[in-house]
C-alpha cells in the first residue's frame, strides 16, 4: 500500500466499528479521556484513527479510517456529540502506540486513495450504485436526506464507503473491504459479496 509521509494519528479503538472513506459517522462521546482527545484533535488538527477492535478481543486492527471530529454538541455534563468525516484510510504502526495522560496515540501513514476503476467494471459499478440507491429509497424516509445522501454518491470512491457501511451487516466483512488497496478490488469484492447472497441487509 502506497501512503503520504509518517504522521501522529490519535486512536479511538472500538468494538465492531469501522469509519470508511467519504462517510459520516456520528458518536457520542463521554468518557473523559476520549472527550479530551476529541478536544485536542480540534485544537492541534490532529486526526483521529477509529480502529477496528472485533467482538471479544483487545486487538486493534492496523487499517483505520480517520478524520478531524466535527463537534455537533457539547452538554452540559461534559459529554459531547460529534461528527466523524473521514478523510481517508490510515496504515498505522502498532508498535509505535504512545500514551499521554489519558490520551493514546500512533504512527502512521495515510494511504493514498485510487480514485478510477478499471474501465472492465463499469457495470459491476453501476450494479452496485443502483443496488444502494434502492437501499436509500427503501430505508430512508426523510426525502430531503435521502436526496441529499444520494447527490453526494459522485463516484466509485463515495459508493464503496457508503456500500460498505450500510449494506454489509459482518462487521469482519467490512474490515475486509478496508484492507483491500486497489479500489476496482473492493468493487470486485463488494460485487462477489452481492452475487453470493450474503448481504442480508439488501
Amino acid at each position: 500500500m502506497s501512503g503520504a509521509s509518517e504522521q501522529v494519528f490519535y486512536i479511538l479503538p472500538l468494538t465492531n466499528m469501522n469509519l470508511f472513506p467519504h462517510t459520516t459517522k456520528p458518536l457520542n462521546i463521554f468518557e473523559a479521556r476520549y472527550i479530551e482527545m476529541v478536544n485536542k484533535s480540534v485544537e492541534e488538527g490532529i486526526p483521529i484513527a477509529m480502529c477496528f477492535v472485533p467482538e471479544g478481543t483487545q486487538e486493534i486492527r492496523p487499517i483505520a479510517g480517520y478524520a478531524i471530529p466535527q463537534i455537533i454538541e457539547r452538554r452540559l455534563d461534559g459529554t459531547l456529540l460529534v461528527f466523524m468525516a473521514c478523510k481517508g484510510r490510515a496504515l498505522l504502526d502498532l508498535n509505535s502506540i504512545q500514551t499521554e495522560g489519558l490520551i493514546s496515540s500512533m504512527k502512521g501513514k495515510a494511504i493514498v486513495e485510487e480514485g478510477q476503476i478499471e474501465d472492465s467494471l463499469r457495470p459491476q459499478y453501476l450494479l452496485l450504485s443502483e443496488v444502494l440507491v434502492r437501499w436509500l429509497v427503501r430505508h430512508v424516509a426523510d426525502v430531503e436526506q435521502r436526496d441529499l445522501f444520494i447527490s453526494n454518491l459522485t463516484g466509485p470512491k463515495e459508493v464503496v464507503g457508503a456500500f460498505a457501511a450500510y449494506l454489509i451487516y459482518d462487521y469482519d466483512l467490512q474490515y475486509e473491504v478496508i484492507e483491500i488497496p486497489s479500489l476496482s478490488d473492493q468493487i470486485r469484492f463488494l460485487y462477489r459479496l452481492l452475487e453470493s447472497g450474503k448481504l442480508t441487509n439488501v
